[in-house]
């Protein structure tokens, strides 16, 4: 099997490179993940800036499973619906996968996986998040309203709370908690992983 891109790992900075590829190209492109499914579970933040980003990623209708709000959505949803329409649009897709490469354009996929075997690829991507956007943060989804410490935060259709601090702390009510990263003045908002992605492909493949 021989495909252009191959990507080792479905995280949302995968997902939204792969996405731009295959806006702009007509490339074959492979995302492997070792989880069982993709976005469960998830470490990116669900808050953005602007919904001109789902514009760019052409993903629209979104699914009413993503909460979305004016400002935030459930990450781990809006991963898994970015691997349902690369999948819709041609991608192919394998998850419980191991990737192991065996030279500079070849590698292997082993796991319970129902893509295995020796593949070729053009350019394979292991994406690196620059060091600036590298900081540790805490992410914490509740019901209660965020505590004053809190200023990254929004309140999400289904009434629940997307909190996120540089510091782990105590909330009342707390049903999911994650660590991410992000810079030293904001996680990585979902803008801002779309920026990061468009920087790698454009020093990677040139493609902005």
């Amino acid at each position: 099997m021989i495909f252009d891109h191959v990507f080792p790992n479905s995280d949302i900075i995968s997902l939204i490179s792969a996405r731009l590829i295959q806006l702009s190209t007509n490339d074959s492109i492979l995302l492997l993940h070792p989880s069982a499914e993709i976005g469960m579970p998830t470490n990116s933040c669900g808050l953005f800036s602007s919904v001109e980003i789902f514009n760019q990623l052409q993903i629209e209708p979104l699914p009413n499973s993503l909460n979305i709000s004016s400002s935030s959505l459930r990450s781990e949803w809006f991963e898994k619906h970015l691997a349902i329409v690369l999948a819709n649009n041609g991608a192919k897709i394998s998850t419980r996968a191991k990737f192991i490469q065996t030279s500079s354009n070849t590698g292997e996929i082993r796991g319970s996986t129902s893509l295995k075997g020796e593949i070729s690829f053009n350019f394979l991507h292991n994406i690196s998040i620059p060091e600036s956007n590298s900081h540790q943060w805490y992410c914490y989804i509740h019901s209660d309203s965020p505590p004053p410490e809190i200023s990254i935060f929004s309140r999400r259709y289904d009434a629940s709370f997307e909190s996120w601090s540089m510091t782990p702390i105590t909330i009342p009510n707390v049903f999911e908690k994650k660590v991410g990263i992000g810079t030293t003045n904001s996680p990585n908002t979902i803008d801002m992983n779309l920026e990061i992605a468009k920087n790698y492909l454009d020093s990677s493949l040139g493609l902005n």
